[in-house]
């Protein structure tokens, strides 16, 4: 088994994400590291954890642990890839790419090898031996590859990505209250990179394919044309002893982005009114974004190996944006239960990304989708939350769910729904243990199940699994892959 094309699009986002210009601090925008990566956006009782998700958590927690309340924070990493379901997905896309012609500039093309692309086509020779005045088999053969083509183009645009990410997560719950209500400050970091294909339809027309081979063959042979255009975008290279290979000018193309992010946040929260049945929590925090963005899109006629294409990534400028976003959440707390929600982005700050050079490309499409990814908004986003507790919180359930679909930096929608348990089983060794679900309701729809672990009291792993697999080198993998690990520190 290659291990290497496991996971060399994992490998190749991950270090271009880790090691490109300005390695940055962020926000987690994809998944929450630490116990919330199995637990999800709710608030769960570990409290320095609990306040990196509902800004009322913080207060909520403190009024929960009275006098025993301590300052701790959690130091936390995590990381994730995730793909479509095409098998050993840039060894397909190298496949591709000799199928199309290049652009009239591609010598310095990013992807090329260094000496540069070949004449492009498909070598028909398998299914077509030789030229024959009965031109229906030619013809059967072009349109056999141009359906072919057709199917290939129409998987890359489903399934043809992988994307790598990687987080960290510092938060500070402080112990003591000040002015009525408890502060936290977080330290947020993650990037991610994600290649994906964008695909224009071949045009083709059996009827003016064949006048067109029709013609070639009551040309004189001294006069035949060694490139023939037998469709829209579909040409044959015939050359003197009659080999005959399949090409096609089309603009489509992968595209390629990547994002890192810095976040410095203060938060406050309080309790507004209690009663007999419980008590409710209001708060907001403030975070400063600091964020780096490149891309890149190139044609597949212009490219001839994806992993040099990854050195180009790496060497891609980035544009840099700082930017204020406005968080703020209420919670309800009872004995045995609690409901939340908060909101996210109020102010929806956005992004510029650099821009992506077009000059190669000339079907109007692909530009203007090129082209409309080129500012990224941070878009508000209401998250709600419930949670049933055992006696002393021994157990708890938890649901969460994103209210409405939002995009993350790299153009993936994303809309979560978890559902998760805790067992606190006071032991020394693991003294928590937690099984979670996700489902993305939007997007690529993925599903994933987690489990997480404490132990000695301060150490967090949690891992989730998709639940989709693909095939790679015969054997069955998941989708997606997420770890997470972290320390976590009172005083």
């Amino acid at each position: 088994m290659n291990i290497s094309n496991i996971w060399r699009p994992a490998f190749a986002a991950a270090v271009f994400t880790i090691i490109g210009p300005g390695n940055a601090w962020g926000q987690s925008l994809f998944q929450p590291p630490g116990a919330n990566l199995t637990y999800g956006d709710v608030t769960h009782g570990m409290r320095a954890q609990s306040a990196s998700t509902n800004p009322a958590a913080a207060a909520a927690d403190m009024d929960r642990q009275d006098q025993g309340a301590r300052s701790g924070t959690f130091i936390s990493a995590a990381a994730g890839i995730e793909y479509g379901n095409i098998q050993e997905i840039w060894d397909f896309y190298d496949e591709v790419f000799g199928a199309y012609e290049p652009s009239d500039d591609d010598a310095s093309a990013p992807g090329q090898l260094p000496e540069t692309k070949p004449p492009g086509g498909i070598d028909l020779g398998d299914i077509w031996d030789s030229l024959d005045p009965d031109i229906q088999d030619e013809l059967s053969a072009i349109a056999n590859e141009v359906a072919r083509q057709a199917a290939l183009l129409a998987l890359i645009s489903t399934e043809g990505y992988g994307k790598a990410w990687i987080a960290s997560d510092i938060p500070f719950a402080l112990a003591k209250p000040h002015w009525g209500g408890a502060w936290t400050m977080q330290l947020h970091w993650s990037g991610t990179s994600r290649g994906f294909g964008l695909v224009e339809s071949i045009e083709f027309d059996s009827e003016r394919a064949r006048a067109a081979i029709q013609d070639w063959f009551d040309t004189e042979v001294a006069n035949r044309p060694n490139l023939l255009q037998v469709g829209g975008q579909v040409f044959l290279l015939i050359d003197a002893l009659g080999n005959v290979r399949f090409s096609l000018q089309n603009d489509s193309a992968i595209v390629f982005k990547s994002t890192q992010l810095l976040t410095a946040s203060a938060g406050y929260s309080r309790a507004a009114w209690s009663n007999e049945a419980g008590t409710l929590f209001i708060g907001a925090e403030a975070d400063l974004h600091d964020m780096r963005l490149s891309g890149l899109g190139v044609r597949f006629g212009d490219m001839t190996d994806s992993e040099e294409l990854f050195d180009q990534i790496r060497n891609a400028d980035f544009e840099r944006d700082t930017r204020l976003g406005l968080d703020a959440g209420v919670l309800w707390v009872a004995d045995n239960y609690q409901l939340g929600a908060q909101v996210t982005n109020l102010n929806e700050p956005d992004f510029q990304f650099p821009s992506i050079d077009v000059s190669p490309f000339s079907d109007e499409s692909i530009i203007r989708r090129i082209q409309s990814g080129q500012v990224y908004t941070m878009e508000r986003q209401l998250k709600l939350e419930a949670s049933v507790l055992g006696e002393n919180r021994k157990w708890s359930l938890h649901v969460g769910l994103d209210a409405n679909a939002t995009s993350d930096p790299v153009g993936d929608e994303f809309q979560w729904a978890t559902l998760s348990g805790g067992f606190n089983t006071g032991s020394q060794w693991f003294p928590n243990v937690r099984l979670g679900y996700r489902q993305n309701l939007a997007g690529t729809e993925k599903s994933y199940a987690s489990l997480g672990m404490t132990m000695f009291k301060y150490v967090n792993i949690d891992l989730a699994s998709a639940l989709d697999t693909t095939k790679i080198d015969g054997r069955s993998l998941p989708e997606g892959l997420m770890f997470s690990m972290g320390f976590e520190i009172n005083w």
